[in-house]
């Protein structure tokens, strides 16, 4: 999950692929945005919630917060030059960039279950 919100968080791969003449039909602005879905975000916050810095809690629900908004503001459609140019697309990958940052190297870990057998 980390490293689909730092696509989103990543202007320079975005201009690379999305402009690209062999951009392929995946490498589009939606397809970035429905791998967070595929992801299933919502569920990660939830489960992982209580093992969260306040920094992390913080950074999360903004990064879900604005991500909610923009697919809510936006066409299905996505021009990604258009994409590039709306600076809600640029205050989500502020807010990615901030997710990717506040979880780097503070992943959360699942318990572990320990077996009484």
């Amino acid at each position: 999950m980390l490293e689909a919100v730092g696509m989103i968080a990543d202007r320079e791969h975005q201009e690379s692929r999305w402009l690209a003449e062999d951009a392929l039909a995946w490498e589009k602005p939606e397809e970035l945005i429905n791998v967070i879905d595929d992801c299933v975000f919502d569920g990660f916050l939830e489960k992982y919630d209580p093992s969260f810095s306040e920094d992390q809690r913080t950074a999360a629900a903004a990064f879900r917060d604005y991500l909610s908004y923009y697919c809510d503001s936006t066409p299905g459609g996505l021009d990604p030059v258009q994409v590039l140019k709306d600076p809600k697309w640029a205050e989500l990958r502020e807010r990615a960039a901030a997710f990717v940052l506040a979880f780097r190297d503070k992943w959360p870990v699942p318990d572990i279950a320990v077996n009484s057998n």
